[in-house]
Order: C-alpha cells, then structure tokens, then sequence
C-alpha cells in the first residue's frame, strides 16, 4: 500500500507541474485564435506586394514532418533572397497531424520573412489534422493570382482523406485562364505517386493537358524530380535534405532551379 501511495504522489506532482499534461493528445484540435486563417492572412501580405517586371521568382518547399533543424535551415537560405517573392509549402507540415506539431510549424513560420501559401498533405490528414489544418490555414483547395499568373492549390489526397477528388472545381479553376500569362497547380500526391491508381494518373494528366497548364507541381515522394514537357512536372525533396526548390517566373515561361544547402 505504501508503494501504491508514493506511485499516486509522483503521479500528482506531475500533473501539478504540467500545464497541459495532455497537450499531445490525439484528439486536441483547439487551435489559438492567434493561428487561424493562415491562408487568408498571407493572401493578404501578397496583395502588398508590387514589382514592375513580369518576371519574378517563388520558392516551393515541402515534407517537413519533424525536420524541423533543417527547415530553419531552409527558411534562414530564403530569407536572405531578395528575389524570392512568396514561399509555397507542399504539405505534410506534420507527421502525425498532432496539434503541437502544427504548432511548432506556425511558430517557425513566423520566422519567414515572406508571405507563404499552403496545400494539405497526406500525413496532415492523420487523426484530427484535417480539422486543425481547416481551422490554422483554411480551405483545402483554393487559388489566387499574382502579377497575372494563377496558382491553384489542389487536395489531392486519396487514402487518408477517403474522400472522392474534387476534378470538378480543379476544372472550373483552369476555364477561361486565358487573359493570365500562366496557371500553375500545386498539390501533395504527384499523379506518378502511389496514391494514383491508372484512371486517377490518367485523369490528372488529362486535365493539364486539356487546359495547357504549363507546370504542375508536388512534393511527398521525398526526391527531387523534374519531368519537362508540354506540361512539366516538379516535384521536390524533402525539407530533410535541407533543399528546395526555386521556380522562375517569366512572361510565357519558367524554370527550375534545386538549391542544395
């Protein structure tokens, strides 16, 4: 019984010296009102954004999971480029989608000296993720434009989202473009990802095609992969490789550049 006792005190001391004994739970979504609406904020930031050239130069980076050493690494090397004008972030932010985990992602964020854009990502979609991704960053597809180029955010997620594509709005996104210089897509799964089955990659593929997306662009394979053609395909490496990637924005064109540090 005195053993029993003294394993009740220790475990009381310990909630006691806690504030959040249960701050990694699975189930915590209780995002501060301080971290919500991500997205909307930073569209906001962009619109301050003016230069008087067509051409100008984005950083997409992606997968951090728990990487995050290496993705203060990334945003230090960013943050030294003046050229680089907005940051978009691939998905898997997290690992297991915990709270504390999308925590840790903001709080290093707001290191970014740029405004950053975001897609939601496979592992983001684990226990409650999607709830605290709605809630921190906002909807799961969304576009914008920036200095007459669209850029379209697409949830591509199969397995873990179990949910059907919204090919739908992915097309109603890429109607009637033609007044932008170029639309580029970004989601997580690349269509030659294991979440693509043959109708799935055939149908992506497609959809480019048909309305000329000029590049598409992923991350979740953890490898740099570059495929050129009448629509290109880019995908990035994994924050862990302390890498990323440059894309440069031209009038009618663009080109890629992987930044090993």
């Amino acid at each position: 019984m005195k053993y029993i006792r003294i394993l009740l005190l220790s475990f009381t001391l310990v909630l006691m010296a806690c504030d959040h004994p249960f701050e990694f739970s699975v189930y915590e979504a209780n995002v501060k009102s301080g971290q919500r609406n991500t997205t909307e904020k930073n569209l906001k930031l962009l619109e301050d954004i003016t230069i008087n050239t067509k051409e100008f130069k984005f950083a997409f980076i992606s997968d951090v999971h728990f990487f995050y050493d290496q993705l203060r690494t990334v945003i230090e090397d960013i943050n030294k480029r003046d050229d680089i004008k907005f940051v978009i972030f691939g998905g898997d932010i997290a690992d297991q989608a915990l709270l504390r985990e999308y925590e840790i992602f903001y709080d290093m964020m707001e290191d970014l000296k740029k405004p950053y854009l975001t897609v939601i990502g496979n592992h983001d979609y684990n226990n409650n993720g999607e709830i605290i991704y709605k809630k921190m960053f906002g909807d799961y597809n969304y576009s914008f434009d920036f200095n007459n180029n669209k850029f379209v955010l697409f949830d591509d997620i199969v397995w873990e989202s179990e949910k059907e594509l919204d090919f739908d709005w992915l097309t109603s996104q890429l109607k009637g473009n033609e007044s932008y210089n170029q639309v580029f897509v970004i989601t997580h799964i690349p269509p030659y990802g294991d979440q693509f089955d043959d109708e799935l990659r055939e149908k992506y593929r497609s959809i480019m095609s048909e309305y000329k997306v000029p590049l598409s662009i992923h991350g979740h394979t953890h490898s740099f992969n570059y495929e050129q053609g009448e629509v290109s395909y880019l995908t990035a490496p994994a924050v862990k490789a302390k890498a990323y990637n440059i894309v440069s924005v031209e009038d009618k064109g663009f080109s890629v550049e992987l930044i090993e540090l």
